[in-house]
């Protein structure tokens, strides 16, 4: 207690279990930290480095599974901005706090508005599960003119919270417990744990009380869907008529089925006002995640219409807003929908449009840029011409895709395609082999076939049969019919194709097959799908991971991709296409940037918008790419 009346830190030194018997060595030490404390200005510590001390005394592997990544400074201050429309009234809170960056920025903005400190102390709040986390906010909010003034901090659960709950605070001078009715608040800001699968147990039963309150008439969110997604509609009730949401999240949402939902979930309890994303590298540092800013006001009636949300890409580093004053500019042409230089770039989309992009899986990623054109595009689903599958899965890779010199028969070799990597040429013969043999050994051996026994004999252990068994199946077989001509890939880096294979080839399960329909050209439709058109709509279709891989996977590819409709076309038109497209499978792939530079992609991208008929320019095409393509990788800086 004593401590506490002398530097104001009750949530750190506060009674805890045992404290009144601890051995002289860890009291001795306590004190020395005390004696360091009164020494520091603690109001003048770097943010940075208390997010440090939070990575530092808590395991990664703790970490990872709670989501704790702490918000960089600039980051947490344009999100107040945001979302704290009046600066002396509003009560403002966050619920997952950690380190106590974005809470701090909310304390400062107020503060720097000359707010009384004793109203600055009412109105901004801050929870988080984390002890240690608690603790580390305690320093972040510590200012000389709000000493011995209560903090609003507490720990427990977000998911837990209601308007009606009831806090303890502790008045800081003499740890004398008060409660407070927590309310309701004008803003809501907060940088959304980053749970891993692995971690999502513990939140199971949150999950199901978020998922009841859509109704049994609402899907709700898939299984695979971020803990994070369900934190929007479980703080609703927390906010004020009108009151503003903004929240730091995994870009996942944008290209995923769990987003598809979670967007249309927040359509009927948000007005999304504004996505906002990194194209100058992404956000943070100490993590792979690749995070957007969503900025949202409450709705009071879920049939109320949706209004035009802007889609903003930051131009510069998040190191250019380290002032005040460049922040309010930022978060004034986000606010405005105006931009007054080059900072960064603001696409209205209305929900009417937004409606028909979502139908070709374009609602997300591919809106940072001007595309609206594609609403234009004679277009057809990808299904509709081809049976869309995942590549083989068979298990044990050193079995089934031999290397060196193995000495098995060439008659149960087949070529395969294992990586986007083996590609070097849109059109071209896979690169390595399979072993696919349905022959039994006693065959094999009666046919003097010793290669292929002795390669079977290599892996002949109870753990591999075991493993590889299935019904009607020898344990070392893979079918021989599961060959594909047109491949796709799941993690396209700079590059952006669909390969042919020819001869046909096995297609390892890192690349989609595409098996064509009865009577489809699959070399015009090779043609369609690697035009820039084609590019661009596989790019927008998924969203960019934290090493700048584009993430997409069979299910949504099957769902939504649409290629231009080969219906219709006259035969010369049909010749001139393929003509076009002919000296782009002779040469190498080229990353994005460079492949747009060529003069023969151009050739070919002139004659798909001539004998289309599209009003599209090649170069609004070109530039809406390469920004695209640019937002992505930038996220590996």
């Amino acid at each position: 207690q004593q401590l506490s009346e002398d530097c104001n830190f009750w949530t750190i030194f506060s009674a805890s279990l045992g404290l009144a018997t601890l051995p002289d060595q860890p009291w001795n030490q306590l004190k020395q930290f005390n004696s360091l404390l009164t020494d520091l200005r603690l109001g003048s510590v770097d943010q940075a480095q208390l997010s440090g001390i939070l990575e530092a005394t808590v395991e990664v592997a703790i970490r990872k599974l709670r989501g704790q990544y702490p918000t960089p400074i600039e980051l947490a201050r344009l999100l107040v901005q945001l979302c704290m429309r009046n600066t002396a009234e509003d009560r403002i809170l966050d619920p997952c706090c950690g380190s106590g960056t974005i809470v701090r920025a909310a304390l400062e903005q107020k503060l720097n508005s000359n707010i009384a400190p004793n109203n600055v102390s009412a109105s901004v709040f801050a929870g988080d599960q984390d002890p240690q986390a608690i603790q580390i906010a305690t320093f972040a909010l510590t200012k000389p003119s709000m000493m011995h003034m209560p903090l609003r901090l507490f720990q427990q659960d977000a998911f837990t919270l209601q308007p009606e709950t009831q806090i303890d605070f502790r008045n800081p001078s003499n740890g004398t417990l008060f409660t407070e009715e927590l309310g309701q608040f004008d803003a809501i800001t907060s940088n959304l744990p980053f749970v891993a699968q692995a971690g999502r147990k513990q939140y199971g039963n949150a999950i199901q009380q978020v998922t009841e309150s859509f109704g049994e008439d609402s899907p709700g969110l898939p299984g695979r869907a971020d803990v994070a997604a369900y934190l929007p509609f479980s703080l609703r009730p927390l906010l004020k008529e009108n009151g503003r949401l903004g929240i730091i999240i995994t870009n996942a949402w944008l290209g995923t089925a769990w987003g598809d939902a979670f967007f249309n979930l927040l359509s009927k309890n948000y007005n999304l006002k504004s996505v906002i994303t990194s194209g100058a590298g992404r956000w943070f540092q100490n993590s792979e995640v690749v995070t957007n800013i969503l900025i949202m006001e409450k709705k009071e009636d879920p049939t109320q219409p949706s209004e035009s949300t802007n889609f903003i890409v930051l131009t510069r580093p998040l190191e250019e807003m380290a002032d005040n004053d460049a922040v309010e500019i930022a978060a004034a042409q986000i606010e405005l929908a105006q931009t007054q230089n080059d900072t960064m770039t603001i696409r209205p989309v209305s929900p009417e449009n937004m409606v028909r992009f979502r139908q070709y899986g374009l609602g997300g990623n591919a809106q940072f840029v001007n595309c609206d054109w594609v609403l234009d595009l004679p277009l057809v689903p990808l299904k509709s011409l081809f049976t869309i599958k995942r590549g083989e899965r068979r298990g044990l890779n050193a079995l089934f895709y031999p290397t060196g010199d193995h000495g098995i028969e060439r008659e149960y070799i087949r070529p395969l395609a294992k990586s986007p990597s083996d590609f070097k040429c849109l059109l071209g013969s896979a690169g390595k082999e399979a072993f696919c043999c349905d022959r039994t050994e006693e065959v094999l051996e009666a046919l003097g076939h010793s290669g292929a026994l002795n390669w079977i004999a290599r892996f002949n252990t109870e753990e591999n049969v075991g493993k590889l068994g299935r019904n009607n199946t020898l344990w070392y077989q893979m079918d021989a019919d599961t060959v594909s001509e047109l491949v796709m890939s799941i993690a396209y880096g700079d590059r952006l194709f669909v390969a042919r294979l020819d001869p046909p080839a096995f297609v390892d399960q890192r690349l989609i097959r595409l098996d064509q329909n009865e009577g489809v050209d699959i070399e015009l439709c090779h043609a369609l799908l690697n035009s820039t058109i084609g590019m661009f709509i596989i790019e927008g279709l998924g969203f960019g991971r934290g090493l700048g891989a584009l993430d997409l996977n069979k299910d949504r590819i099957e769902s939504y991709l649409h290629v231009l409709s080969p219906e219709g076309l006259e035969e010369d038109q049909i010749t001139r296409i393929k003509d076009a497209f002919n000296p782009l499978t002779a040469r190498e792939i080229l990353g994005v940037a460079d492949e747009l530079e060529q003069v023969d992609r151009q050739n070919f991208d002139d004659v798909i918008i001539d004998v289309f008929n599209l009003s599209l320019l090649r170069n609004q095409l070109y530039d809406n790419l390469r920004s695209l393509v640019e937002i992505r990788l930038t996220a590996n800086m």
